[in-house]
C-alpha cells in the first residue's frame, strides 16, 4: 500500500501492466472535525485536487482482505467494501483528529513566519529567525524557560496531596529539548549505556510493546539476556522482584570496572542498570505509581547506580471520572477540566535528594590527581593538579532518574517534540549525543512553535477545553459499554480508578487518565490472542492481545518469556469515533459470548483461526 506522505513507488501488476497507485484520499470520516476545528479548506489555501479521482484509482486498487500494518503510521485504516462491516481499530494509539490544535498551530506558524523575535524588534527581517536556524545543543531557549515555568506551575498548582517534602521546581537548566519520547529514549541509551559494562535494562510487564525494539536497537535484547521484564503490582513496579533481579545479575559474573565500549566522560556517565517504566496512567495497565512506591523506587536506583527512566506522556491527561449515567448527554463546546495535580515526578524526588554515593565517587574520580602528580628528581611532591580542574560536584552530579516528557499527546504527534527532566548534568550530557550536536536540538521549528502556544496560553486552553474533555467523555463511553456488555455479563475485569497506594480515597471521586484500557478475561481455555483474532476475522475489529506488552522480541520462545498476559486485552478509547467504540466494544461482547457458549459445547474446544491478519496490526 501507498505511503501518501512519502508516495513511495512501487509496482502493481493491474491487467499486466506496471503502475504507480496515487495516495489514498482524505477519509470522509475526518470531514466534520475538519470544519469542526477550523481546518482552511483547499480553495482558501489555492490547492487543486481532482479529489474524484484519486478516489477512483485507490479504491480500485484497495485489497480489503489486506488490513495495514500500524508500523507504517502512513497507512489509514482500510476503506469498507459495500456490504462489509467497518473496520474498528481500538488498538492504534493515536489522537482522534477532533483532539489536534490546527488552529493554535496555523496562529502560532504565522507569527513566527512574520514577526522578528521579541528579543530583535529592529531586525531587517520580518521572521524569527532563530526558529529557521540550527538550534542550541540543549534545544530552542526560550522554550526551556517557557516550559520550566509552565511545568513548575502545573506539578504544583491546585495541591490536593499532602506536602511532599521537597520543592517541584522545574528550571530551564534541568530541560533538554527532544524529537519525542521514543527518539529519546535512543539517546538517552546511546548516551549513559554500555552494553558491556551496563548489566542489564529492567522494563516493567506489562510494558510498551514499541519500547521494546529501542532497548534491541541498543543492544540489550531478551534473546541476549540484558532486557528483562519486573513485574507491575497493584501500586507499581515490584521492588522485592527488581532487588532479586538486580543482586542476581550481579552475581552471575565479575563485571568490567568501566565502559567497554563508550567513553562517556567528564559529561556523560554509563549506569550499571537502567530501569524504564510509565509512573502515570502506564501503558497499557493504566495504574499510576502510588508516591511512597516512588520513593522506594528512587532510594533503590540510588543504592545500585540505576537510571530510572520515565515516560511522562499522560501526567497532564488526567480528569475526574464521570459517573456512567452522563457520558450519553452532549457535551458542552465551553467544559474545562482542571488538571488533578500530577504526583511528583520521579526525577523530582531524586535531585530533591543530592548526590548519591556513586555521584559523589564519580566527582572524585574527575577531581582526583593527575597520573603526572608525583615526586620529580628532587624527591618533592608537585603541586595536585585535578584531571578536570573545572568539573565540580554539581556539574557531575548526573543523578538517577530521567522524566522523558513529550507533547504528542497534548498537542501532535506530528511536531515530534518532547523533552526531558534531571538534573543539569544530565540534561548537559544528553545535549552532548552526537546526532544532537550535529545541528544542533531536534525540532528546532516545532519547539519555537510550542514556546509560542505556552506564551499565549494556547496550550493550556487546548487541554483544559479540547483534550482532557474529550479523553474523559471517550473514556465514560467507553467504560459505560464495557461495564454492560463485558463486566456484567461476562466476568471481565478493568480499573476504574487509577491512583493507587494512599492516594486513593474511598471518599472521593475517582480519577482516570491516558489513552488505554487493559481488560482481564476470566478464566477460559482459549486465550485473549484467539479472542483478538476472531474478533478481527468475524467483526473487523482490531484489539491487542496481553502478549504485545510482554517484554519479548522477535523469535523468543513463549516459553521463554517470564512474565505472561495470555488473559489479557488492550483497548484504547482516544482513536476512534466515539460511537464507534461503544459499537468496538459491544462487537467484543459479541466474540467473547460466542467463544464462551462454543467451550461449553463442545468440551472446551473453540473455533479457532488463523493469526495472520492480526500479525499485521502490531
Amino acid at each position: 500500500m501507498v505511503s501518501p506522505r512519502h508516495l513511495r513507488f512501487t509496482r502493481c501488476q493491474v491487467n499486466n501492466k506496471a503502475m504507480v497507485p496515487k495516495p489514498p484520499p482524505t477519509l470522509s470520516r475526518f470531514h466534520s472535525s475538519h470544519q469542526q476545528l477550523n481546518i482552511p479548506t483547499s480553495s482558501s489555501l489555492q490547492v487543486n485536487i481532482n479529489t474524484s479521482t484519486t478516489l477512483t484509482t485507490t479504491t480500485a486498487n484497495m485489497s480489503p482482505s489486506t488490513p495495514p500494518a500500524l508500523s507504517d503510521p502512513d497507512v489509514p485504516t482500510p476503506l469498507s467494501q459495500p456490504g462489509e462491516k467497518k473496520q474498528i481499530n481500538l488498538l492504534r494509539g493515536w489522537p482522534s483528529p477532533h483532539l489536534l490544535p490546527p488552529s493554535h498551530l496555523l496562529s502560532a506558524s504565522t507569527s513566527l513566519l512574520t514577526s522578528p523575535p521579541e528579543d530583535e524588534p529592529s531586525s531587517k527581517f520580518s521572521f524569527n529567525i532563530p526558529a529557521l536556524q540550527y538550534g542550541a545543543d540543549p534545544g530552542y531557549e526560550p522554550l526551556r524557560h517557557s516550559l520550566a515555568a509552565w511545568l513548575t506551575q502545573n506539578y504544583t498548582a491546585h495541591e490536593t496531596y499532602p506536602s511532599h517534602g521537597f520543592p517541584t521546581l522545574t528550571t530551564a537548566e534541568q530541560i533538554c529539548i527532544t524529537g519525542g519520547a521514543s527518539q529519546n529514549l535512543a539517546n538517552i541509551l546511546q548516551g549513559f549505556t554500555d552494553p558491556a559494562y551496563t548489566r542489564a535494562v529492567w522494563a516493567v510487564s506489562p510494558c510498551y510493546f514499541l519500547a521494546v525494539p529501542i532497548f534491541e536497537d541498543a543492544g540489550f535484547a531478551v534473546g541476549n539476556g540484558k532486557l528483562k521484564g519486573v513485574r507491575e503490582d497493584e501500586e507499581g513496579v515490584d521492588l522485592e522482584e527488581l532487588e532479586r533481579g538486580i543482586l542476581d545479575v550481579e552475581g552471575e559474573k565479575e563485571w568490567p570496572g568501566k565502559p567497554v565500549y563508550k567513553t562517556p566522560g567528564p559529561h556523560r556517565k554509563c549506569y550499571k542498570h537502567i530501569i524504564y517504566l510509565v509512573a502515570t496512567s502506564a501503558n497499557p495497565s493504566g495504574i499510576t505509581t502510588s508516591l511512597s512506591r516512588r520513593h522506594a523506587l528512587v532510594q533503590l536506583a540510588r543504592k545500585y547506580d540505576a537510571l530510572i527512566i520515565s515516560d511522562d506522556v499522560y501526567d497532564f491527561l488526567q480528569w475526574p471520572v464521570l459517573p456512567s449515567s452522563s457520558p450519553s448527554s452532549p457535551s458542552s463546546s465551553k467544559t474545562t477540566i482542571s488538571l488533578p495535580t500530577p504526583l511528583p515526578r520521579l526525577s523530582d524526588i531524586d535531585i530533591s535528594l543530592g548526590p548519591s554515593l556513586h555521584d559523589l565517587s564519580l566527582s572524585a574520580h574527575y577531581t582526583r590527581s593527575s597520573p603526572s602528580s608525583i615526586p620529580n628528581e628532587d624527591h618533592q611532591v608537585e603541586d595536585m593538579q585535578p584531571l578536570f580542574p573545572t568539573r565540580t560536584i554539581a556539574s557531575l552530579h548526573f543523578g538517577h532518574a530521567v522524566s522523558n516528557g513529550s507533547f504528542s499527546k497534548l498537542l501532535s504527534p506530528g511536531l515530534r517534540t518532547g523533552w526531558t527532566h534531571s538534573t543539569p548534568a544530565f540534561a548537559h550530557g544528553l545535549s552532548q549525543t552526537g546526532s544532537t550536536r550535529s545541528g544542533g536540538a531536534p525540532s528546532q521549528f516545532c519547539a519555537a512553535l510550542i514556546h509560542e502556544l505556552i506564551q499565549s496560553g494556547a496550550l493550556d486552553r487546548h487541554l483544559s477545553e479540547v483534550v482532557r474533555p474529550g479523553l474523559q467523555k471517550r473514556h465514560a463511553l467507553t467504560m459505560d459499554a464495557i461495564r454492560r456488555e463485558l463486566v456484567v455479563p461476562l466476568g471481565v475485569r478493568v480499573i476504574e480508578d487509577n491512583r493507587t497506594g494512599a492516594e486513593r480515597k474511598e471518599k472521593e471521586g475517582e480519577v482516570y487518565g491516558g489513552y488505554f484500557l487493559w481488560l482481564e478475561l476470566p478464566e477460559t481455555g482459549f486465550t485473549a490472542k484467539e479472542v483478538a483474532e476472531r474478533a478481527l476475522e468475524e467483526e473487523r475489529l482490531v484489539v491487542s492481545p496481553g502478549e504485545n506488552a510482554e517484554v519479548s522480541g522477535e523469535g523468543i520462545p513463549k516459553e521463554n518469556v517470564g512474565i505472561r498476559f495470555p488473559r489479557h486485552l488492550r483497548v484504547c478509547f482516544s482513536w476512534e469515533e466515539e460511537e464507534d467504540l461503544v459499537e468496538g466494544v459491544e462487537r467484543l461482547g459479541r466474540v467473547l459470548r460466542k467463544m464462551m457458549e462454543e467451550e461449553a459445547k463442545e468440551g472446551g474446544k473453540v473455533k479457532k483461526v488463523g493469526g495472520e491478519g492480526l500479525k499485521a496490526f502490531k
